[in-house]
Order: structure tokens, then C-alpha cells, then sequence
């Protein structure tokens, strides 16, 4: 071969091997930006993303077939754990519907202008507050009970806590409890303390219309009714 041949082939090479570390960061790149999506999808802990270390190389130019390898594993891992996944996501999203509903319910009970309202929109209002009323006293129990024992399951197979929102999902199931029971203690104790306050002003309003010198009648002596036995002396 002639020099300018081979000089022509190195040209060449060198330029495919540029062509590929190009190819190999941007697809790097890629992976890690699909990486850190699946993190969020996932609920991954911080410890969970910590334990990756294909993302400690910055470097490009340190960039290789084994890290990208690396990367496409690590996806590979994360999507099994996001389909086995999904059936709690789902009823969880589902419960924080309900949870959400409950407060929405209350704070409606409070409003009683919204039975003022004629004809179609009273009855459509009415209806919407049955619906809620039922899923409320229906469906949360329900999947209180469900996702407490999948949780405890989950947490037996897996040797970790569900993740949801950056917390274990039992213990915001646990919160958001304790935080309702907390609410309704506190409005039964503003309409207890408003019932007292009526009763006061009530009574109140009563004493001031004893007025000074009315309040007692001076006692009157009465004949004696006509047919009683009266003696005329």
C-alpha cells in the first residue's frame, strides 16, 4: 500500500473513533437523564442513588463501552423495579385521592350556602357530596387495610421500606391519621366552645330583661271567688 493509502485509513479511523466517543457521551448522557427519571418514578432513597456510582465519572473523555454498560444496566434494573411497582403506586395514588376528598368533604359540611342553591345544581351538588360521602366511608377503610398488609409484605421481600414522596408510605399513612384525628378533635372543640358562647349570650340577653322593680309582682289580696261560702255579718 502507498503512503497516501495508509495515511488516508488513519484519517479515517481516527475519525470513527471520535465519531464513536461522541456517540458513546451522548448516549451516556441519555442514559443518565432516563436513569434519574426512574429514580423519581421509583421513589428511589437517596442511600438507593448514592449506591450508583456510574454517575461519579464526569469526565467525558473518560467515558467507555463498560459505562455505558454500566448505565444500561442500571435502567435495566430500574424499569423490572418500577413494573413490579405499580400496583401499590396505583393504589396509593388512588388513597390520596380519597384522603384528599375527606378534607374537601368537611370543609363543604361547613358552607351552608351551598344548599341554597334551586332545582338542578341543588340536586347535582347533593349528589356529588353522597359520592364523596361513600368513597370516603367505603373505599378508604378499604384501602387502608389493603395497602397496610402490602406494605408489611413489601417490606418482608424486598428488606426495605415502600418509598413514596421521598417517606416509607407507612409511616405517612400513619401521619396522615394521626394529623386527621388531631382536626376533627379540634373542630369539636370550636363548635363545643361556640355552643357555650351562644348559650351564654342567650342567657345573658335573658337576665337583662329582668329589668329593676319588675322583676317582683307585689302580692295582691283576692275576695274570694263568687260562690265560696261567705259569711255577711
Amino acid at each position: 500500500l502507498g503512503m497516501d493509502t495508509i495515511m488516508k485509513g488513519e484519517v479515517e479511523v481516527n475519525r470513527l473513533v471520535k465519531l464513536k466517543a461522541e456517540m458513546r457521551g451522548k448516549l451516556i448522557e441519555e442514559a443518565r437523564e432516563a436513569i434519574v427519571q426512574l429514580w423519581e418514578e421509583t421513589n428511589a432513597s437517596q442511600a438507593t442513588r448514592d449506591a450508583f456510582r456510574g454517575l461519579d465519572c464526569t469526565d467525558e473523555a473518560s467515558y467507555t463501552d463498560e459505562l455505558l454498560q454500566e448505565h444500561d444496566e442500571e435502567i435495566e434494573v430500574l424499569r423490572a423495579r418500577l413494573e413490579t411497582m405499580r400496583p401499590m403506586l396505583k393504589m396509593i395514588e388512588r388513597r390520596e385521592e380519597v384522603v384528599a376528598e375527606r378534607l374537601k368533604y368537611e370543609e363543604l359540611q361547613k358552607d351552608p350556602d351551598r344548599l341554597k342553591q334551586r332545582g338542578g345544581a341543588l340536586t347535582k351538588q347533593l349528589m356529588m357530596e353522597e359520592k364523596m360521602q361513600k368513597r370516603i366511608k367505603k373505599d378508604l377503610p378499604k384501602y387502608n387495610d389493603t395497602l397496610r398488609k402490602r406494605l408489611r409484605e413489601w417490606k418482608a421481600e424486598a428488606g426495605e421500606d415502600f418509598m413514596y414522596k421521598g417517606e416509607p408510605y407507612a409511616l405517612t399513612m400513619e401521619r396522615q391519621e394521626a394529623e386527621w384525628a388531631s382536626y376533627k378533635d379540634e373542630e369539636a372543640q370550636k363548635k363545643l366552645q361556640k355552643k357555650q358562647q351562644e348559650k351564654a349570650r342567650y342567657s345573658g340577653a335573658g337576665q337583662k330583661l329582668n329589668l329593676p322593680g319588675k322583676g317582683k309582682q307585689k302580692t295582691r289580696r283576692t275576695s274570694k271567688p263568687l260562690g265560696a261560702n261567705n259569711h255577711i255579718k
